[in-house]
């Protein structure tokens, strides 16, 4: 029987393709995972772009331009939930931000706002141990997943550039999974709610700060994954959004965006406790109110618990 070698990605919303100007989340986040597995993820990214560092309000002046260096630390397990694989994870990001407003250089830097995700199969990809995990063939996966991103990062009224949004966003989304031979193909279908921030910079020195509220984006996200071999994947990326629209002090603002994101991703893993990824993604259309720019990112992961090295061992003995 031949045995699968396990790629390491979990149900990752924020810091990687998602919260760059496009949302996306990334490829391979929705197959079936082993019990008890746990992650340590850190990522390096860099973003270039004219919105704020969530991606979801955008500064339409060809005078704006914004850099932002972004690195995270993830923590991720899996479970058994009513007799479903499930999982939960933790992000902590911090951001480095350049700008230049109209000529004139800023910096800010700090502790991002933190992520809790929760989410868990619906049909397919049933509970199993790393053993029976390793020589059960993949299926299709159709899958929930629910975002939570708290304003607990570093946020002043008196600051034009922040790392954090002051105020709470929900994204749930709905996935599915399909094997193809050496392919993986996946479409995401997700919306983002977010609640009003009653302490926006002013752009105008002296005047108070303001409140701003958003309508939800609607998205779509598809990943045309190719398994190389058992240690490295491909993948080519698309992500699509629509809404948004936001109101300044109780005054709708006519600036509902329309985007689309193009990139890829690649995954090494050299042994079953270490993976390398690397993503990019750019906007490649959109109407005027789009963020404009493009990230990439460098992300290592350690994989741990679950049985595996016991399970490995056992294999090892047997041969």
């Amino acid at each position: 029987m031949k045995v699968k070698t396990l790629t390491f990605s979990v149900f990752a919303l924020f810091f990687t393709n998602q919260a760059f100007a496009q949302q996306a989340t990334e490829a391979k986040i929705y197959q079936n995972y082993p019990l008890g597995m746990n992650m340590l993820q850190f990522s390096y990214g860099r973003q270039s772009t004219n919105s704020t560092i969530d991606g979801d309000i955008t500064l339409p002046n060809k005078d704006v331009d914004i850099d932002a260096t972004i690195m995270y630390l993830r923590y991720a397990t899996f479970f058994n939930f009513f007799n479903k694989t499930a999982g939960i994870q933790v992000v902590l990001p911090y951001v480095d931000i350049n700008a230049n407003f109209f000529g004139t250089k800023a910096n800010n830097s700090g502790l991002g706002d933190m992520i809790f995700v929760i989410g868990s199969n619906i049909i397919g990809g049933k509970p199993m141990a790393f053993g029976e995990y390793l020589q059960t063939p993949k299926e299709t996966v159709f899958a929930w997943s629910l975002a939570t991103t708290a304003p607990t990062g570093s946020f002043s009224s008196e600051k034009l550039l922040n790392p954090s949004g002051n105020r709470w966003q929900f994204k749930p989304e709905l996935a599915v999974s399909i094997p193809v031979s050496k392919f993986d193909i996946e479409v995401y279908a997700a919306a983002k709610f977010f609640t009003t921030n009653n302490k926006l910079p002013s752009t105008v020195l002296g005047q108070p700060a303001s409140s701003v509220s958003q309508k939800p984006f609607y998205s779509l996200t598809f990943h045309s994954v190719y398994n190389i071999n058992d240690k490295i994947w491909v993948s080519f990326d698309a992500a699509g959004r629509t809404g948004g629209e936001t109101k300044k002090n109780g005054i709708a603002q006519n600036d509902s965006q329309t985007v689309l994101g193009l990139g890829g991703s690649m995954n090494y893993s050299p042994s079953v406790h270490h993976k390398i990824g690397v993503s990019f993604i750019t906007n490649a259309a959109g109407d005027e109110n789009s963020p404009n720019g493009s990230i990439y990112a460098l992300k290592y992961s350690y994989v741990f618990g679950g049985g595996i090295d016991k399970t490995l061992q056992e294999l090892k003995d047997k041969k």
